[in-house]
């Protein structure tokens, strides 16, 4: 086929899948069948995307239960920059939210943590639960937002864990903080947002002179994960 018949990237319908270099056709799962024919609509011999999280893109035509490779293609669609986003536990609504808007703003990692003012408490088990609901989110966000690698999820231990390592903010409303974020970045950045009560006067004095601030505005906890994702990465 001439490479100017073939559809753009964009249109493809795409699957994050992990995939053998050497196969050509590629067994899909059951998830991704029912995706792509009950609520794509898509018959055998529609073209698809499989992207297997390497920075590229196969070009695929999808046989039902499988899919045959035609071609391989780069997808230049990650930013050159790593965000961390460090998440307080806010209500799992909000967390959805967060997570949804930063895998399609860029994120490369999340970490979600307790914090001091923290309503929402996960025992182990709900930890576990969560974290295939909130994978899944960024699955679909990230083939939603032609995204080439999956962002990844981890349930940090607390505050003082996620402060360790260099280049962290921490987004902060105590007044009088002197730097705004913009003012701070270069380079990978971790980003720590608060929960929906703010920090507490302990976690204040543990944040110390990493705390920068988005203006003087007082934005809701899924407002501020977006707009200090976006001024990180659009740089």
């Amino acid at each position: 086929m001439d490479s100017r018949d073939l559809p753009p990237l964009r249109s493809l319908p795409r699957v994050f899948l992990s995939v053998d270099p050497e196969v050509v056709e590629i067994e899909l799962p059951k998830e991704e069948i029912r995706k792509l024919h009950d609520v794509l609509r898509l018959r055998a011999g529609a073209p698809i995307g499989i992207v297997p999280g390497d920075g590229t893109l196969w070009r695929c035509e999808f046989r039902g239960k499988s899919a045959i490779r035609q071609a391989i293609e780069p997808l230049p669609t990650e930013p050159t920059l790593k965000v961390t986003l460090a998440q307080a536990m806010p209500k799992a609504e909000k967390l959805e939210e967060v997570i949804r808007m930063g895998t399609e703003i860029g994120v490369a990692h999340f970490l979600i943590f307790d914090s001091d003012r923290t309503v929402v408490k996960w025992d182990e088990k709900k930890k576990a639960d969560r974290l295939i609901r909130l994978q899944s989110i960024v699955r679909e966000s990230a083939e939603q937002s032609f995204r080439a690698v999956l962002p990844t999820i981890a349930f940090a231990d607390g505050l003082k864990s996620v402060l360790e390592g260099d280049a962290v903010f921490v987004l902060s409303e105590t007044e009088g903080v002197p730097k705004t974020l913009a003012h701070r970045l270069e380079g990978d950045v971790t980003l720590v947002i608060g929960p929906e009560g703010g920090w507490s006067p302990r976690e204040v004095d543990v944040i110390g002179n990493r705390a920068v601030t988005l203006g003087p505005r007082v934005l809701r906890v899924d407002t501020a994960a977006a707009a200090a994702c976006a001024i990180a990465l659009l740089r």
